[in-house]
C-alpha cells in the first residue's frame, strides 16, 4: 500500500512526515528481507489535531490560512476547517469561522415586525463544533451592523428587529452595548431620546454597529428585521465571521 501524500522514506529508509495531518494517522509496517529471512516492524501513528489556531501557530505554522482544528480533542465532534488569522489582535492567532451571510444584504418590503428572517449557516461546521471552539477559547466576538432609513428597530417597546442567539433566544441589544446600541450607552445617538441611531426614523441613512462579545449568546444564528415596507424605508445588514482567540 503506498504512503499517504506528504509521507516518504529517506535514503536510509526512515519514515519522514514533514507536516503531519489527519491522513497520516494509522498503522505503518517496515519490512527488511534478504534471501535467507525477513523481518517486520510495526508502528501506529496518532496525529493530534490542534484545538485552535493558537495551537496551530505554536506547533505547526505562523502563516495565515485554512487549517483543520479539533477543539474537543477526539471527544465526539469531528475536526473541521477554519481560517487562522495569525496577525490579528497584535499577533495573537485568531480562529475565524465563516458563514453565508457576511455580505451586505438589502432588507426592503417587510413591514411587519421581524417578518424578514435570515438563518445564518456556518461554513463546514455544526453548532456543536462551534460550541466546542468557544469552550476552549478565552474570547469570542462577532461584528454586526444594521443600516437603515425611515425605519425603527428598538424604539421603546416597538421592537421590530433583533438577532437570535445560538440557543434560539431573542436578543434586542446590538454590538458594543448591553442594552440597545452603543450610542445609547454613551448618550450620543442621533436622537438622544432613543436607544439607537437608526431609531431617529428619518429619511437619512443611519447606522448602528459594533462587536458582540458575550459567549453565552454567540454565535448569531438568525437575523430578524421589520418596518421596511413603508415609502422610502429600507435597510442593510452585515454580519462578520465568528472570531475566537486565547486558550482557556
Amino acid at each position: 500500500m503506498p504512503l499517504p501524500e506528504g509521507a516518504a522514506t529517506d535514503v536510509s529508509d526512515n519514515l519522514i512526515i514533514v507536516s503531519a495531518n489527519i491522513t497520516h494517522g494509522g498503522n505503518y509496517t517496515c519490512s527488511a528481507m534478504n534471501s535467507l529471512s525477513s523481518r517486520y516492524a510495526h508502528v501506529t501513528i496518532h496525529v493530534k489535531i490542534p484545538e485552535t489556531c493558537c495551537r496551530v501557530k505554536t506547533n505547526i505554522s505562523d502563516v495565515s490560512g485554512d487549517y483543520v482544528i479539533d477543539p474537543d480533542g477526539e471527544q465526539g465532534e469531528a475536526p473541521f476547517t477554519v481560517y487562522c488569522n495569525m496577525t490579528d489582535k497584535e499577533g495573537i492567532a485568531v480562529t475565524a469561522v465563516s458563514h453565508d451571510s457576511e455580505h451586505r444584504t438589502h432588507v426592503v418590503g417587510f413591514e411587519v415586525e421581524s417578518s424578514y428572517s435570515r438563518d445564518i449557516r456556518y461554513t463546514g461546521t455544526t453548532l456543536s463544533q462551534i460550541k466546542g471552539l468557544m469552550a476552549v477559547s478565552t474570547y469570542c466576538q462577532q461584528f454586526i451592523r444594521y443600516e437603515c432609513k425611515a425605519s425603527l428597530l428598538l424604539y421603546k417597546y416597538d421592537v421590530n428587529g433583533w438577532w437570535v442567539s445560538h440557543d434560539g433566544e431573542k436578543m434586542t441589544y446590538w454590538g458594543g452595548a448591553t442594552e440597545g446600541c452603543a450610542c445609547g450607552m454613551t448618550n450620543s445617538c442621533a436622537d438622544p431620546r432613543k436607544l439607537c441611531n437608526f431609531d431617529k426614523n428619518d429619511y437619512v441613512w443611519r447606522e448602528d454597529s459594533g462587536v458582540l462579545t458575550n459567549k453565552a449568546h454567540l454565535p448569531v444564528s438568525q437575523l430578524r428585521f421589520g418596518d421596511t415596507g413603508g415609502a422610502g424605508a429600507e435597510g442593510y445588514h452585515t454580519l462578520g465571521k465568528l472570531e475566537c482567540y486565547g486558550l482557556n
